[in-house]
This record gives structure tokens, C-alpha cells and sequence, in this order.
């Protein structure tokens, strides 16, 4: 399993925003809106709250496959992550 460290939710929706996602809160939860690319759903989170690692992992990966940004480049950016456990 790969080992990353805790990401707030400030950091994510930085990251995100830089890609072109701009945020809505909601009552239910945060909407990142990508104009090109569709939507993003998450629970709600406090800004000092770190993010659930599924919902960043998960979010690494789409953002991969769409094209947006490779897997090594988000890990640079947001995880620096540690070798695989």
C-alpha cells in the first residue's frame, strides 16, 4: 500500500483550482466544476481537515487518466510520497 502524507483539504482544493476546478460548497458536500472535464464530489471538509486518502488517491488517478496530470507530477506536487510498504 502506498504511504502518503496527510493532505489538508486547503492544500487539495489549491492544487485543484490550479488545474482549473473552481469550488462550490454545498450543504452535502464540495463540487469541484472543471469546465472541459465535469464534476468532482467530496463530503464536506473544514480547510484545516485533512482529506480522506481514498478521496485523494482516487482523485490522483482520474486526474491521470484524463490527462490533466500524471501520477508522478501529483505525488511532486501534493504527496511526496514514501516507496511502497
Amino acid at each position: 500500500m502506498m504511504k502518503i502524507r496527510p493532505v489538508t483539504f486547503a492544500e487539495f482544493r489549491a492544487l485543484l483550482e490550479e488545474l482549473g476546478f473552481r469550488l462550490k460548497r454545498t450543504k452535502e458536500g464540495e463540487i469541484f466544476h472543471h469546465p472541459s472535464d465535469g464534476l468532482k464530489l467530496f463530503r464536506r471538509y473544514k480547510d484545516n481537515e485533512f482529506v480522506d486518502p481514498v478521496d485523494v488517491l482516487s482523485t490522483r488517478k482520474l486526474l491521470d487518466l484524463r490527462g490533466m496530470l500524471e501520477e508522478a507530477d501529483f505525488d511532486k506536487i501534493l504527496l511526496r510520497t514514501n516507496k511502497p510498504a
